[in-house]
């Protein structure tokens, strides 16, 4: 039952972001209020987005939230891009190569596969496998070019990517 409210959540903040996005697609056409067009078509996006969360406030927080995992992906992929830069620049490289297990507090199919899809796109990790056997929480296995501490990697994960995608799909705080 409680997977059911978090699916029927998330297919309708999908549907309001794609309402909002075609509200922002469209408005532009009939109303030019910048020289710019990308300034109306955020602004068309902007005022999209302040109806549809005057319709259900979950909405907003949404958007931030959504907003917020973007900015730090962005973030850790430069990161990841600088460090593994600095190892492939050193002669010697330092590597610590190793296979981390993510036990996970998301069990959709859409978070996992979000999570999935964020760490593959930071350069050092590689996701490898999902263990699911009904029982438990589902296992992440991630694949490192450099380990060091895997605790404090599993805690990154679930500090960082996996809170945020909670906070999007179930509101969480």
């Amino acid at each position: 039952m409680i997977q059911n409210d978090i699916g029927d959540r998330q297919n309708r903040m999908l549907l309001l972001l794609l309402v909002n996005v075609v509200i922002a697609l469209v408005a532009p056409t009939y109303y030019r209020i910048f020289s710019q067009l990308w300034a109306d078509y955020l602004l068309a996006f902007v005022v999209g987005a302040i109806v549809l969360h005057s319709g259900d406030r979950r909405y907003g927080r949404y958007l931030v939230h959504s907003a917020r995992l973007v900015l730090y992906l962005l973030w850790e992929i430069v990161l990841s891009s600088l460090s593994v830069a600095g190892l492939v620049l050193q002669p010697k490289p330092k590597l610590d190569p190793g296979i981390i297990a993510v036990p996970l507090a998301i069990d959709s199919d859409l978070e996992i596969t979000t999570l999935a899809t964020c760490i593959a796109l930071t350069p050092g990790s590689v996701p490898l496998d999902l263990h699911r056997d009904g029982q438990n929480p589902p296992i992440l296995y991630v694949h490192y070019l450099v380990v060091g501490d895997p605790d404090e990697l599993r805690a990154s994960i679930k500090s960082g990517f996996e809170h945020m995608i909670l906070q999007i799909s179930r509101g969480t705080e």
